[in-house]
């Protein structure tokens, strides 16, 4: 007889309650699991909502043992859920709970990466299109206008209710459109937008397309999801912030772990952006001066490795002295801390996306020993890069 495999109790019955029908959630859900597949005694069961005599009962929720939802599905499972006494965590929560965990994106910061990409790419001029209605399309507009204030720019920010744009539904089409068109009209030229996620992003180009618009050249427009579909539709790649929904499912599961440990509810993780995902909407360099766009293309071709200032003035055709006060006045910092940050920014990306040790990272970034990277890492971004990465341990 062939040997049977270990057969451990059901000691643990996760319930994973939602549509399960956007891209977000579906990956929050297959990250959950796969947190759960590493439990022994672990048992996953995800439950799409549905109604009818399909619907799930407060008797079936005697198997489980805890619950992983969102507040979009609360209403609709709020009858089962009210009525349990099961710990139940929050996955891509807008709001902190005091009774119960929850994780969400950090949407701010979804925000300010979105302005530093476009302020590197030579953008200076800025706005954001989205909703007034959801509270992540606000704090993305938030982040967005923070980091450009800060960096001496303003921010348009485009925030509509849906009545007036609805810019997130394919009903009353004619009316989206030519509010798009008529918005895109009258934004200065070239602009750096972000668009509240891809769906919108989709819009914006479709606009811009029927405008007679250049894009990137007049319009570098970014998105927020890396959304396959909104990216087939628009006629062109978006440029994307590509955010952690699986790692939102792994933490989700994470903590309703601690709470059976007996840890005290009332936890919210936020989790930063992966990367941005930068395509053809945003895949030019706008700076006036032809020194300083070849100098970035060179630099963004390289930040896997060390180059010198004396290698990248070369490449261009030019001397350090005289790249250096382009970039000064540009930028307002020198070449080689400009390449310094773009190696950085390449190193976080691969630490958020957790597949590499600090070391690997060091090496794949073109750092002479971890020690050094780290202490580099420190300065400029004051964190530690075993921490950026610690929701990703191997």
């Amino acid at each position: 007889m062939p040997e049977s495999c270990p057969v451990f109790p059901s000691e643990r019955h996760i319930v994973f309650i939602d549509e399960l029908r956007r891209r977000s959630d579906i990956e929050a859900c297959i990250g959950a699991a796969e947190y759960a597949a590493e439990q022994p005694g672990w048992t996953f069961d995800p439950w799409p909502i549905t109604f009818g005599k399909n619907a799930a009962t407060a008797e079936d929720l005697r198997v489980a043992t805890g619950i992983l939802t969102n507040e979009r599905s609360l209403p609709r499972a709020a009858a089962l859920l009210w009525r349990s006494k099961i710990p139940i965590v929050y996955y891509l929560a807008n709001d902190p709970h005091a009774r119960e965990d929850s994780v969400a994106v950090d949407e701010k910061a979804v925000g300010q990466l979105a302005a530093e990409h476009l302020w590197n790419r030579g953008y200076r001029q800025f706005a954001f299109v989205g909703s007034s209605e959801f509270g992540w399309s606000a704090e993305r507009a938030r982040g967005f206008s923070q980091w450009l204030t800060a960096a001496g720019r303003q921010s348009i920010n485009c925030l509509f209710p849906a009545k007036k744009l609805p810019v997130f539904w394919s009903w009353n089409l004619s009316r989206r459109n030519q509010h798009i068109q008529d918005l895109l009209a009258r934004l200065p030229r070239p602009c750096g937008i972000l668009a509240a996620n891809d769906v919108v992003a989709c819009f914006v180009l479709q606009a811009a397309r029927y405008n007679g618009v250049r894009v990137p050249d007049d319009f570098g427009v970014v998105g927020v999801d890396n959304d396959p579909l909104p990216n087939a539709a628009a006629g062109m790649a978006i440029s994307s912030i590509d955010l952690p929904f699986r790692e939102v499912g792994r933490q989700a599961a994470r903590l309703l772990h601690e709470r059976w440990q007996g840890k005290r509810p009332g936890t919210l993780v936020k989790l930063p952006p992966v990367r941005v995902v930068v395509r053809s909407s945003t895949d030019v360099f706008m700076s006036p001066i032809a020194l300083v766009r070849k100098a970035q293309a060179f630099i963004e071709s390289n930040r896997r490795q060390r180059v010198t200032v004396a290698q990248i003035a070369a490449e261009v055709g030019s001397n350090r002295v005289t790249l250096g006060k382009h970039f000064h006045r540009e930028f307002d910092t020198t070449v080689l801390e400009y390449v310094c940050r773009r190696r950085l920014a390449y190193a976080m990306e691969l630490l958020r996306q957790g597949d590499d040790t600090v070391d690997e990272v060091a090496w794949k970034c073109g750092f002479s020993s971890a020690s050094y990277f780290s202490k580099i890492f420190k300065r400029f971004t004051n964190q530690r890069p075993g921490a950026v990465r610690k929701f990703h341990p191997l």
